[in-house]
């Protein structure tokens, strides 16, 4: 390649010539025959007037502009990175080489420009590379109009630069990226949403410059003079002066001859919820075209939040299709140039705009809740890490009852975390649950075993009392009173150990006869 030709300005503007910085705009008011003739010209190739008026309806009309720049900007702020295209040592040299070049220029600043494609159907900037060291590379890309080019008359997909001539002067290599995102019938010209957002444009002009001349009036009833058969021009031209000055004096002087009427309008809001409700519909169709949805822009009378899912997911695949257009042009027409010009050998690596997706982090606790129970091991970092928690350094509080341990979901409900029966049932707990990780499951067997033998003698102690309230007992009734009323006296610490052993025995035989069905004991 020679080196002059990747360091001079190709498209250039100049103040004299065909491609100048400031462009004359014509279409300053479109009707529908305008656009009718701009989008044929454009259709069949002369889209000079079509890509102006795509321009001046983005200045025009803000809400195209606002859902415009939403789509732009979301696919501006993704992450990026540079993959290698295998394993080897030139890959991955390759891959660095890219992810440098990318780190020194602006490159959202870049994607806004380049997806400027989506309005007009093409986007074009050239690279101005420098030479000077050992390795080449873009010092600068600069955005050029898209009416400075043409496509060939040929096959309408090659760009060229216009030049006066009828297919224009040839683009060198290495020097442009185009960006062509949508291509409808292999013509980049007809895939531009300002095709569809003129049609809306044109008509919500209408609209608007009628609602204008309404709101001019609105509040102002209409003023009649009547004069006599025989006024002479003097006394009209005296009551005409009257009608008008009465609209912003709120007073007037006529001849007594003469009588000036006040006509209300009985249907000024119908009018004006007329020209409102044809602006509201010609934007939702406008948010459509554009962001394939309105609920993200739009706040109807109706809509629901899972309507508002399905339409952010829409716009999702959108930022997807977008960022794919985008990754595929900047890998083609800057990363491959780059890998060319400096490692001619090098496996080429590719750009990726990552999307990522968003998870129901609802779901996913109310999954963990039910599977860890079961005993499926879950990595806590992971947990930190989905979460954004960062671990506890030692001796910051947390959250929590400060100074107290957690409390044994095996305890009874009514006592507190740090009584002594509810600690030692929630050791042994956890030594069974440690026998059984490290050996076989049978043992569980003896761990209930010898839980048993543990408990007994608190549970005999129980036992005894309560014999001895049946044998007193002299009818049914007053077995039940009797009971009711040594629930109290009963100890506490002794029924505590014997619940929270029997909540054990009863965990691990649950697990027990889960990894039974898992391993087809």
């Amino acid at each position: 390649m020679d080196k002059t030709t990747l360091k001079t300005e190709f498209a250039a503007p100049a103040l004299t010539g065909l491609r100048q910085a400031w462009t004359w705009r014509p279409l300053a008011s479109l009707t529908p025959a305008q656009v009718a003739e701009v989008l044929r010209r454009a259709s069949m190739g002369d889209a000079h007037d079509f890509l102006i008026a795509a321009a001046d309806i983005e200045e025009k009309d803000l809400h195209y502009r606002a859902v415009l720049q939403t789509r732009k900007l979301a696919v501006a702020g993704l992450p990026w990175d540079v993959q290698p295209a295998d394993e080897s040592r030139a890959a991955r040299k390759a891959a660095d080489l890219a992810r440098q070049a990318l780190e020194a220029l602006d490159l959202p600043e870049l994607a806004v420009q380049l997806l400027d494609a989506l309005s007009k159907g093409y986007a074009v900037a050239e690279i101005l590379w420098d030479t000077d060291g050992p390795q080449w590379l873009p010092a600068a890309i600069v955005p050029r109009e898209a009416h400075w080019f043409r496509f060939d008359r040929e096959s309408g997909r090659s760009l060229r630069l216009f030049d006066g001539s009828a297919d224009g002067a040839e683009l060198p290599p290495y020097k442009f990226i185009v960006h062509t995102p949508r291509i409808v019938a292999g013509i980049p010209l007809l895939g531009g949403l300002a095709r569809s957002a003129l049609w809306a444009w044109v008509f919500k002009s209408y609209a608007l410059r009628d609602w204008a001349a309404f709101a001019e009036l609105y509040g102002q009833p209409i003023r009649i003079g009547k004069y006599e058969q025989g006024a002479t021009r003097e006394d009209i031209a005296v009551l005409k002066r009257a009608v008008f000055e009465l609209g912003s004096d709120a007073g007037a002087v006529i001849p007594a001859g003469m009588a000036l009427e006040i006509v209300e309008s009985g249907s000024k809001s119908a009018s004006a919820d007329l020209y409102q409700r044809l602006i509201e519909y010609l934007d939702r169709q406008v948010s459509k075209a554009v962001l394939g949805q309105t609920l993200t822009t739009d706040q109807g009378s109706s809509g629901s939040l899972a309507q508002a899912k399905v339409h952010d997911e829409v716009r999702a695949d959108l930022m997807r299709a977008d960022a794919r257009a985008l990754a595929a042009t900047l890998t083609r027409d800057l990363i491959a140039p780059l890998v060319r010009l400096n490692l001619p050998d090098a496996p080429m690596p590719r750009l990726q705009l990552m999307v990522e997706e968003p998870e129901d982090m609802a779901a996913l606790a109310e999954q963990l809740a039910k599977l860890v129970p079961l005993g499926m091991p879950v990595p806590q970092a992971w947990i930190r890490e989905k979460w954004g928690i960062p671990e506890a350094a030692p001796g910051e509080p947390v959250l929590g009852q400060a100074g107290e341990p957690l409390a044994n979901p095996l305890a009874n409900p009514g006592e507190t975390a740090g009584s002594p029966a509810p600690q030692a049932a929630s050791r042994r707990m956890q030594s069974a649950h440690a026998a059984q990780d490290e050996a076989d499951p049978t043992p569980i067997t003896a761990m209930s075993d010898q839980m048993e033998a543990e408990t007994e003698p608190a549970w005999s102690d129980i036992m005894a009392r309560i014999k001895a309230i049946v044998d007193s007992a002299e009818s049914l009734p007053a077995l039940r009173d009797a009971l009711l009323a040594a629930y109290g006296d009963l100890p506490t610490d002794d029924l505590a150990e014997v619940m929270a052993m029997g909540m054990a025995a009863a965990h691990l035989a649950g697990r027990f006869d889960v990894q039974q069905e898992a391993t087809g004991g």
